[in-house]
């Protein structure tokens, strides 16, 4: 179960916490594990980030972040179980490809950060499809699946 910091919770609109939750909702692996959701303060660096090795496991975000950050800071918890491996690029697939492509925000920075906004929202349903044929096809025979999608995403206009 999820649950907000008591900072988090007087800093959070409703309306965010809701995303987060839906967000969370999406996540059945981690249904039975305690979460904490924290906040960080706004104008910082980071917009999220996470501690899957801590008890219970943490996430924090920004206020008003993306589903697509929230996301990006879920899958961290799942890295190393799951079949989620570890890694930045790794973690921005897996959340793209988990989201649906309507609650798809935001560019994946790690992967896709040399996009314009306006790129990214044109080709963000091709590029949660071709993230899901890099997991569920080309991983199982290319160990450089990473390098095959990002050559496959240069081609999205």
């Amino acid at each position: 179960m999820l649950r907000f910091t008591r900072v988090a919770a007087a800093k959070f609109s409703g309306e965010f916490q809701e995303r987060v939750l839906h967000v969370y909702s999406l996540f059945h692996e981690l249904k039975d594990d305690e979460i904490k959701c924290g906040y960080i303060r706004r104008g910082t660096r980071l917009l999220g980030t996470a501690r899957g090795w801590t008890t219970p496991k943490q996430i924090s975000l920004q206020p008003d972040v993306g589903h697509l950050t929230i996301a990006h800071e879920l899958t961290h918890l799942l890295q190393g179980e799951n079949g989620v491996p570890h890694g930045e690029k790794a973690c921005d697939i897996w959340a793209v490809a988990r989201l649906p492509a309507e609650m798809l925000d935001e560019q994946p920075y790690y992967l896709l950060h040399h996009w314009h906004r306006e790129r990214w929202l044109r080709n963000r349903a091709q590029a949660k499809a071709l993230c899901e044929q890099a997991i569920i096809d080309v991983r199982r025979t290319e160990r450089n699946y990473i390098k095959w999608l990002s050559l496959e995403l240069r081609h999205l206009k």
